[in-house]
Formats: C-alpha cells, structure tokens, sequence
C-alpha cells in the first residue's frame, strides 16, 4: 500500500515547492522578468544635414527644373523677404547704393568679392553641405564661398586680436534637432537684405551679430531662420522670412563657378535683362544612363 502511493506524495512534495517559491518575492522576480524592460534606448544623435541642397524657388530648384543662376518668376521681392530698418549713415549709404544701381539698370552690383554673410545666404545656386561633429562646411557654388560653423565649444575671438571676414566667426551648438548659430566678426561691406557689397564699408555696424536657427523641417527641407542684431545700424534687430533649401537630385553635382573666368551676372544691352553664363550642371545619373546606352 504504501508503495503505491509514493507518487502521490511526490507530487504534492512538487506543488509546495512551487507555492512556496511563488509567495517568496525572491524567487519571484528570479522567476518572472519585469512585463517592461528597463534599458535605456540609445539617444539619437543630431540630424545629418550633409549633401547638396537647392534653394526652394530660385531656377536650381529640382521642382524648377532650370541650370541657369536666377529665374526672375519665381524670386520675387528681396532677396530675404523682408527688409531690414535702417538708420543714420548706414540707411545713407544703402540709399546711395540703390540710386546708383538703379542708373544702370540693375539690382546688385557685380563683383568677384564673395558675398559674406548674410548674403552668402540667399544666392540662387547650389549649397554643399559637409558636417562633422566639431564643424559644419557650409560651401555655396557661387564664387566658391564657403561659410565654416564651429561646434567644438571654442568662444568667438577677442576682435582686437582678430580681424573681421567676409564669412565672420560662427560657432554653434546642437539644441535636439536644430542647429543654433551665432556669427560675428563680418566685415562691414557686406549688406543686409540686399546683394553686392558697400563700397564704403557701411553695410552694417561692427557689432552686428547674426543668429540662426537650422533644422529640417516637417516638409523634409533644410530651413534657416534668421536673426540680425545691430544696435548701430538698425532701428529694431531683422528677423528675415524662413529660408528653405531642397536636396538636389541623386546624382547631381557641385558646379564650379569661376567669377574670374567671366562666368558673371551681366546685361544685355539691348533688352537690359540680365545674363547669365555658366557651366551646364552635369547629372551624373543621367550620364551614366547615356553612356550606358551609347554600348548596347
């Protein structure tokens, strides 16, 4: 008899230990993993804002489908969408530009100088994008000008030790996903809201601080909102419309525009449009298609 319910005894011997085990938060948690992990997904980093990108509107715009620099019916106002409040000798000097320009017929004076900032901008050409995670090479075809944003926590330099430039010092930090910018040290022939330069040197103050804010926005453009602060030259600091750029097709390249070369804004005599002799923009896509086809 009791051989034969020696199994039995077994089985209730096996239904304590595990009653036993569950009642005991110990062997619980060993037991049972937590219903929601605990570990920390990774944090994603800053957007990646490398590649060629075309100004939204101007005629290098994919949508436009144009290789010339400008296209007049779809850049309409200024360069910026609004204008900046000048004063003092500063709005003089902006009049006198705009006087002279107009006895010539045109609306920015060609020169071979880069445009600097906030000029640099706007232009109606393509932007090359190379970022890193100390800098930020923001190069522009026209004239080769190209813009260098530190992000290594350098300070901007003492400007009596440091000469002014074109493209000014700009240094920059990552806020989650947009980039805010802080340029100073320009040199004062460049011009706000408008292209060319001041041939003297009044474009703006020497303590104007631009300051930016660059992100991809929900649309998937590159968008930069900008801020100019000039307590010398402007009535109440400028606040320029959004500025958006689209990623150029794949397989487009970075033209080189050589203002020596006379591949330059000039008019035509006749019509008193404006003319535009540049290089024609390879696809290399589009090539490779071609030569691929010139084999079979």
């Amino acid at each position: 008899m009791p051989m034969k319910t020696l199994p039995l005894v077994h089985a209730v011997i096996a239904l304590l230990a595990i009653l036993a085990a569950s009642a005991n938060p110990l062997f619980a948690i060993a037991a049972t993993p937590p219903a929601t992990s605990s570990v920390a997904k990774p944090k994603a980093g800053p957007p990646d804002l490398s590649g060629l990108w075309m100004p939204v509107g101007s005629s290098v715009d994919p949508l436009v489908n144009s290789t010339g620099a400008d296209n007049p019916d779809t850049n309409v106002g200024p360069p910026f969408g609004t204008t900046p409040e000048l004063k003092g000798v500063y709005l003089e000097s902006a009049r006198k530009r705009a006087e002279a320009l107009a006895k010539v017929g045109s609306e920015f004076k060609t020169s071979c100088k880069v445009l600097g900032m906030p000029t640099n901008m706007v232009g109606p050409y393509a932007v090359e994008i190379m970022q890193t995670p100390t800098q930020i090479n923001w190069a522009q075809e026209f004239l080769r000008e190209t813009r260098r944003i530190y992000l290594d926590g350098r300070a901007h330099p003492n400007p009596e030790e440091a000469p002014s430039t074109f493209e000014g010092h700009s240094v920059a930090r990552w806020e989650e996903n947009v980039l805010v910018v802080e340029t100073t040290h320009i040199r004062q022939e460049t011009t706000l809201g408008e292209y060319g330069h001041a041939d003297d040197a009044l474009g703006h103050g020497p303590r104007m601080i631009i300051k930016e804010r660059i992100f991809i926005n929900d649309e998937g453009l590159l968008q930069v909102d900008g801020r100019v602060e000039d307590p010398d030259a402007l009535v109440k600091p400028w606040q320029w419309a959004p500025l958006t750029f689209r990623r150029a097709p794949k397989g487009v390249e970075f033209m080189e525009f050589v203002c020596e070369d006379s591949n330059n804004e000039s008019i035509d005599p006749v019509t008193g449009a404006e003319i535009t002799t540049i290089p024609e923009r390879r696809n290399l896509n589009q090539a490779n298609n071609k030569n691929q086809g010139d084999t079979k």
